[in-house]
């Protein structure tokens, strides 16, 4: 079927919309630090970042509380599994999140305050802020301000098509079939965007420990994107499938008026 110019600028600015929103999920998921218990409790879910934030603290404080470091270590791993133990982590877990995506300038560090209420001991009240090792990585940062302004330019140029589209006054069912092509498009972006790249693609791009937050932030928001999307693919099934029965009914209709007709005049002659 040839479709009107209106109706190709409605296909393709019901894709661009849905590339936006999917850009957008993605930033929403994978490259917005927070300080949102239940998102540091899936992050500390990473054995090697709870690990590496367990070492740094039992290595400077067991000599404090007279313990061994790796009893020390096992003890503040267990605390990180309980959601009141992560709770207790969310300050210093969302400015390595931020770091690694470049949107954290400075030092991310687990004070002493923090270490009292992690080793569950005032001892070490006096202690020196501890350091994490989390440095940006380059090839996320670029990620991250891509994603933003593909999602701007998507949607800026997904709007004027539309516009323009709407002007052209495109063909009868052309409109709903856009709707339905930008609907399946955007249950597309979303899975891909908010689920697969965060859970596989950029933990790829670096050996990093703290690359592991994405995967466990992909899994945070799993539930979320996935109705999400799920609920865009119906919604485009039951517009794609209106949109054809409506097509299909008026080319059976359209034949059998023409003949009626014809018919009417032969007699009336």
């Amino acid at each position: 079927m040839r479709r009107s110019l209106g109706g190709l600028l409605l296909i393709v600015a019901g894709v661009l919309i849905a590339l936006a929103i999917g850009s957008w999920w993605l930033e929403r998921v994978a490259f917005s630090p927070s300080n949102d218990a239940d998102a540091t409790a899936s992050i500390l879910q990473d054995p090697d970042i709870r690990g590496q934030i367990a070492t740094i603290v039992a290595s400077a404080d067991a000599p404090t509380l007279s313990q061994s470091p790796t009893q020390l270590k096992e003890f503040i791993e267990q605390i990180a599994l309980i959601p009141d133990g992560a709770a207790l982590m969310t300050e210093f877990v969302g400015d390595a999140h931020a770091s690694v995506i470049g949107a954290n300038g400075d030092a991310v560090l687990i004070t002493a305050e923090e270490q009292v209420v992690i080793v569950r001991d005032e001892r070490v009240g006096e202690m020196p802020s501890l350091r994490l090792p989390v440095q940006p990585v380059g090839s996320i940062e670029f990620i991250d301000t891509a994603a933003g302004w593909v999602s701007i330019v998507s949607l800026a140029l997904g709007v004027l098509l539309l516009l323009v589209g709407v002007v052209l006054r495109p063909e009868r069912g052309e409109g709903t079939f856009a709707l339905g092509v930008g609907l399946a498009t955007l249950a597309g972006t979303l899975f891909v965007f908010g689920f697969l790249v965060p859970l596989a693609v950029l933990p790829a791009l670096s050996d990093d420990t703290w690359m592991g937050v994405f995967p466990r932030l992909a899994s945070h928001h799993r539930t979320v994107t996935l109705l999400m999307a799920l609920g865009a693919l119906v919604l485009a099934a039951v517009v794609l499938f209106t949109t054809s029965s409506r097509r299909q009914r008026r080319q059976h209709s359209t034949p059998l008026n023409v003949g009626r007709y014809r018919e009417e005049h032969r007699w009336s002659r």
